[in-house]
């Protein structure tokens, strides 16, 4: 049985302390990160700004929805119990709120 040949585009190290910008361009033109290999072992991946900055978002937005599923399940739950603002936070919740302008949080 041969070797599986990766899918994915790739480079070794010295390609990249070549050119490092022409990694960042294959990153760019294939839409994927690409795998850096010293010594035949993955030494790391790299990517455009914009493909890190992507894969940020799209994992604020899953935890974002984690959480969402996880209140979601919270509120199916058949033991629910609520509580008024002023059983939680006593009678603060009837005073008058005074904002000082001065206090550094604006």
């Amino acid at each position: 049985m041969g070797m599986r040949i990766l899918d994915i585009p790739t480079t070794s190290i010295s390609d990249v302390k070549r050119s490092p910008m022409e990694v960042f361009e294959k990153a760019a033109q294939e839409a994927a990160g690409v795998y850096v290999f010293n010594r035949e072992k993955i030494a790391g991946v790299m990517i455009t700004q914009k493909q890190y900055e992507s894969l940020n978002r799209e994992i604020e937005d899953l935890y974002e929805q984690l959480a969402d599923l996880i209140a979601e399940k919270r509120l199916l739950t058949q033991n629910i119990s609520t509580f008024s603002d002023e059983e939680v936070r006593g009678t603060t919740a009837t005073e008058f709120t005074v904002i000082d302008e001065e206090d550094g949080w604006e």
